[in-house]
């Protein structure tokens, strides 16, 4: 299970060194915000068509060929990206890493393959600890080794280190991986009939509180989408950073935070005041630190930014495992996956929809107007958390 842990750290931290600095890219090569926040969107574009696909495929022919192909495809992306001179081929290296970014689905099940139901949950908590892992080390990583300066940053030794990471993972799952999924059971998997994305949204949308979460995480993400796209282009351009290094601060602030409210104190406030109250928290905080952001454009405060940066994180780390929580309770053990799965795709498409629209409203309107645009959502979601609590004591499953 361990090894599994380090697999997904070592892709996970290659993608998160060239979530903060991919904008930079684009830029170089002549494109504007609204071509850079597009190129974010190919990769999350691609891991929602590629997430079913893959996970299906490991189904038929066994978890570890899918994770050896997914990094392979992981590698020849980031170095296309990093010998890249015009921007279809960043385009293209991006949706290419999107659609092998869909591996999770194969982790997970390679996961659910090794364990019991006892200690199931452990498991899937170290994927969740690598994600967190991930998502602090390879974006402060990215942006160090980009250098600290704008006009001249090194974007070639950031994706060689991520194709680095790829590799290392390719060969941890050759050398030390071996196949979970017996031929057997693969035989008898390809025989169960699946319902396909659509046909289970229409067979859980009729039932009580389950549309309430799937807007409230499309809303969500659509709102994390729209902010955390543009905020290197926003750094540079409020010049709060002086060059990428200087994002560095900044992002591992949000992720320690982060890290610390899932990976500790949510279960003490959790037990203190409950997922709904922590809901409603949550979005209030992620607003607040929308309005904290604007501030510390339009002073120039390096700190504010980095303060409202920790806020947003621990408000996100109370929304995500809030919700995830709660809608865990509205369905039984054997639709859970499904229903998990569908809100996963809910918030994977209101992360496109931000994504795309965030640098057209960024260059065209204001560069503070993503961050107005999440207050609005973000209040709109403590209206539905309100609403949620309200409807749970009279529709709560079971």
């Amino acid at each position: 299970m361990l090894l599994v842990f380090l697999v997904i750290v070592l892709d996970l931290i290659g993608f998160g060194i060239m979530v903060p600095i991919l904008a930079y890219y684009v830029v170089q090569l002549g494109g504007g915000p609204e071509l850079a926040t597009f190129c974010m969107a190919l990769y999350a574009i691609g891991m929602f068509i590629s997430t079913p696909v893959l996970g299906r495929l490991s189904d038929y022919y066994g978890r570890r060929p899918i994770l050896m192909l997914s990094m392979v495809g992981a590698i020849v992306g980031y170095l296309m990206l990093g010998f890249a001179q015009s921007l279809w081929v960043v385009a293209l290296s991006r949706l290419l890493a999107g659609f092998m970014a869909g591996n999770i689905s194969a982790a997970q099940a390679y996961i659910t393959d090794i364990t019991s139901e006892e200690n199931r949950a452990r498991g899937m908590g170290l994927i969740g600890a690598g994600f967190g892992l991930g998502f602090i080390v390879g974006p402060a990583l990215g942006s160090y080794l980009a250098g600290d300066d704008f006009a001249t940053a090194n974007l070639f030794l950031p994706a060689m280190v991520s194709a680095g990471m790829a590799g290392a993972a390719l060969l941890a799952i050759i050398l030390f991986l071996p196949e979970s999924l017996d031929p057997a059971h693969r035989a008898a998997l390809r025989l169960q009939p699946r319902s396909g994305r659509m046909s289970a949204l229409r067979e859980l949308w009729g039932r009580p509180l389950i549309p309430h979460f799937l807007v409230g995480v499309l809303i969500y993400n659509t709102g994390a989408g729209l902010v955390e796209a543009i905020y290197p282009l926003w750094v540079r351009d409020t010049g709060i950073a002086a060059g990428p290094r200087d994002l560095m601060p900044l992002l591992l602030a949000g992720g320690i935070v982060l890290a610390a409210v899932q990976g500790g104190l949510i279960g003490p406030l959790t037990r203190a005041f409950g997922e709904h109250r922590l809901f409603q928290v949550g979005a209030i905080g992620f607003s607040l630190a929308m309005v904290g952001t604007v501030l510390a454009g339009e002073y120039g405060s390096f700190y504010g930014a980095m303060a409202a940066m920790a806020l947003q994180s621990g408000a996100a780390a109370l929304v995500l495992t809030s919700m995830q929580s709660l809608v865990s309770q509205c369905a039984g053990p054997t639709e859970r996956g499904m229903l998990l799965g569908i809100y996963s795709s809910a918030g994977t498409l209101g992360r496109i929809l931000g994504t795309l629209v965030t640098g057209v409203i960024f260059a065209r309107i204001h560069i503070e107007s993503p961050f107005v645009v999440t207050v609005v959502s973000t209040l709109c979601l403590f209206v539905l958390a309100r609403s949620v609590e309200g409807h749970w004591r009279l529709h709560r499953p079971g």
